[in-house]
């Protein structure tokens, strides 16, 4: 064969010795692929003294290292190495001029006896076991590395190739034929999506649910899964030793890195789960004509009693279909390998008992299913994936129905995942409470409590009918709880407290019009339940407070089910915030308005409570007898009130250059709804007709002064708290924001 020079230059290096002037040329590496490797020089490994030499220095390196990673590790082996720089007389060779140096395979096997990388492994088994060797090896030699050459791990480039492809039905044979020649070299397997010689794993499968689902894969099957560089932080521009910096002003996708936290590192948490191969099983998944689903792979593990279901589909189409059996794996019984099979319910410890129902959870997006053990074990598990999804399936629990509570909520949810199954049973025991509550909010009862106790429109003495159905809502809760109180009188008193509603819209139309003192401007638009009100969604919020407030009423301080915990006992978050929704609203007003709602039946300041006040504050002189007032009465129950963790959470605090600032509208909602609540309070008291009118003026009275307050201070927290303390500085603040809803 004849050579150019310019080949030579691309194939070697000229070394010339300046003492002796001698000339070589050295071949640079190559794996006759592609152009050679001109960082490096080839080895003859023929030689017994420099594969003696390169052994040490892996020893040498291995003193510093615990994981040694040989790249390109296949074109040290014997098949390989004498096809690229000793053919065979007759094949060519792969390397231009190393035709001149072919050797038969006889004289080959006499130089170079003994694969190279199997005596290294065996050396380093032996001398330093504690070190984990890692190869670099394609041309399908992934297997021959691990199963023949015994190398610790090895690059599985298959994985990411075939995913990439969607070669599912290759990739899955890889699998099955593993597992019946030997199951423990998937645990050798270094499975990645990307590498330095390779396009970005963005590039390769995008940044959506084909990303993630097989990126779930790599870190879900035996092996040791290997995220490329600027994997996670969703980078496109290819890396490698050639560059020396990136080309690319790239930046981080945040939306990539979070899902990533979410869904991916929680559950490498668990790789314990699904590092090794004793448990491993793959299943074949049979669509509904009974044929096998190539691109679903659906395979279970289990590790210290915890179990895991992993079902993916590598394809542009959805998919349903069944799991029944595994494929074959070999295992080793008491010494007698043989061939096994199981079926999936046999993996998963499932009892085929009428009365055995198993709970999961999808630990991808958090929810909780329930299926009867009956119908896996006779039926199969029943496959349901779109395009590209994925589930992990774990954290399953077997539950006992004694009761048919669970049939019945299968009945109800079918496959539908819940947030918690045990919530979700709780919640259909209280579906009577439920709905009796929900059933005061209807629309005709809506508008009949406001033509009664806001418009004044309907004739007095008539009772409503919302206490009427709080009356069949105490029953209920009666029926639920072995409660001894008496229905009547929680009736009477919400009865009272509307009355007491209507009694305050008279007086603001009779008495506290603007038409009879020009002071009283104002007064009605700070009534959260007056005419001039939105008091028809008001009206809903209150009566949502006072049927709670009265519920709390009916139990002892003490108990399983008390005055603390009966919100939370008797999930009544979700009529709230069912009726809430009813009116239109959207999840962020639904959570500001619980929050309100958690305040004004929580938070015990007495701010608005002015009994002790026997005549009306004078509003002259700047108002020094209202301030007075505060700085001496109320200031600590302004301070509660203001540090409250519901309020603060309700009042949107945050901090802008060292200062706290609030939101200006919430705050004036805040101080109306607390002196309505007030309002609407005082006829308890059973006051006479002067006392009454003094005390609701009062009270309307500093309403006003704090809102002006507040705007004086710019809605700055720590300002505010010392006006209203007369200047000097106020309670002390706690910036920390902690939502309790």
């Amino acid at each position: 064969m004849v050579i150019t020079k310019r080949e030579m230059r691309l194939l070697s290096f000229k070394r010339i010795d300046n003492r002796s002037g001698e000339v070589k040329y050295i071949y640079h590496g190559n794996d006759g692929t592609s152009m050679p490797w001109n960082d490096t020089a080839q080895l003859n490994m023929m030689k017994k003294e420099v594969r003696e030499a390169v052994i040490q220095k892996i020893f040498d390196v291995a003193r510093k290292f615990s994981i040694i990673r040989f790249d390109a590790a296949m074109t040290l082996t014997k098949k390989h190495f004498q096809r690229l720089w000793f053919p065979q007389p007759g094949t060519g060779g792969d390397i231009p001029s190393r035709t001149d140096h072919s050797m038969t395979r006889k004289e080959f096997d006499e130089l170079f006896p003994e694969e190279f990388w199997r005596e290294v492994v065996d050396r380093f088994n032996k001398e330093m076991p504690e070190t984990l060797l890692l190869a670099e090896a394609f041309w399908l030699m992934e297997g021959y590395f691990v199963r023949s050459l015994g190398m610790h791990r090895v690059y599985n480039s298959a994985f990411m190739h075939m995913m990439m492809k969607e070669e599912n039905e290759k990739y899955r044979d890889l699998i099955t034929n593993t597992l019946e020649f030997e199951p423990e070299i998937l645990k050798r397997y270094v499975n990645f999506m990307s590498n330095p010689d390779e396009e970005t794993a963005t590039k390769q499968f995008g940044t959506d649910d084909k990303y993630f689902g097989v990126l779930t894969l790599m870190i879900t099957l035996p092996g040791l899964p290997m995220f490329a560089h600027g994997q996670i932080e969703g980078y496109t521009e290819k890396y490698g030793m050639e560059y020396k910096r990136a080309y690319y002003n790239e930046e981080p996708n945040g939306w990539l890195i979070e899902r990533h936290e979410r869904e991916i590192f929680r559950l490498m948490r668990k790789r314990y789960v699904f590092s090794e191969v004793e448990n491993f099983w793959i299943f074949d998944v049979y669509n509904d004509h009974g044929n096998i689903n190539e691109n679903v792979f659906a395979f279970t593990n289990s590790a210290h009693g915890e179990k895991a279901l992993v079902l993916f589909n590598n394809k542009f189409e959805d998919v349903y279909g069944t799991i029944h059996q595994s494929a074959p794996k070999l295992v080793n019984r008491n010494g007698d390998k043989k061939l096994e099979s199981k079926q999936i319910h046999e993996t998963l410890d499932i009892k085929a008992d009428q009365h055995y129902y198993y709970i999961y959870q999808d630990y991808i997006n958090n929810l909780e299913y329930i299926r009867s053990g009956q119908d896996i074990v006779y039926n199969g598990w029943r496959v349901e994936l779109g395009a590209f999804k994925h589930n992990v399936l774990m954290n399953f629990r077997e539950v006992y129905d004694e009761t048919g509570e669970y049939r019945k909520l299968i009945e109800q949810i079918g496959n539908s995942g819940v947030p918690n199954i045990q919530r979700k049973l709780e919640e259909i025991k209280l579906e009577p409470i439920h709905s009796a509550m929900k059933n005061i909010f209807v629309e005709d009862i809506i508008k009949r409590f406001a033509e009664n106790n806001i418009l004044l429109l309907n004739e007095e003495g008539k009772r409503s009918l919302a206490v009427d159905e709080f009356g069949k809502l105490i029953d209920e809760i009666k029926s639920y709880i072995d409660l001894d109180i008496k229905s009547t009188e929680h009736r009477l008193k919400l009865e009272r407290e509307l009355n007491n509603l209507r009694l305050v819209n008279r007086k603001l139309k009779n008495t506290l019009s603007p038409k009879k003192n020009v002071k009283y401007v104002g007064f009605k638009e700070s009534f959260k339940l007056s005419d001039l009100s939105n008091y028809h969604e008001n009206s809903i919020f209150y009566l949502l407070f006072v049927v709670l407030k009265q519920m709390r009423e009916m139990f002892g301080k003490e108990g399983e089910i008390n005055r603390k915990n009966y919100l939370n006992k008797l999930l009544l978050d979700i009529p709230v915030h069912q009726i809430l929704q009813h009116l239109g609203r959207g999840e962020h007003e639904i959570f500001s308005e619980i929050t309100l709602l958690n305040i004004l039946l929580e938070c015990d300041s007495d701010l608005f409570e002015v009994s002790d006040l026997k005549t009306e504050l004078s509003t002259t002189d700047e108002n020094k007898e209202i301030k007075e007032y505060l700085k001496k009465r109320k200031l600590n129950d302004f301070s509660k009130t203001i540090n409250d963790e519901y309020v603060k959470t309700y009042l949107g605090v945050n901090q802008h250059n060292g200062v706290w600032f609030y939101s200006k509208e919430n705050f004036e909602d805040l101080i109306d709804w607390c002196a309505s609540i007030e309002l609407v309070k005082l006829d308890e008291k059973h006051l006479l007709d002067e006392e009454l009118l003094t005390q609701m003026k009062n009270i309307f009275i500093l309403n006003k002064y704090l809102k002006d307050a507040s705007t004086k201070s710019g809605y700055r927290l720590e300002v505010l708290e010392k006006m209203i303390g007369g200047g000097e500085k106020g309670g002390k603040l706690n910036p920390r924001i902690k939502n309790k809803v």
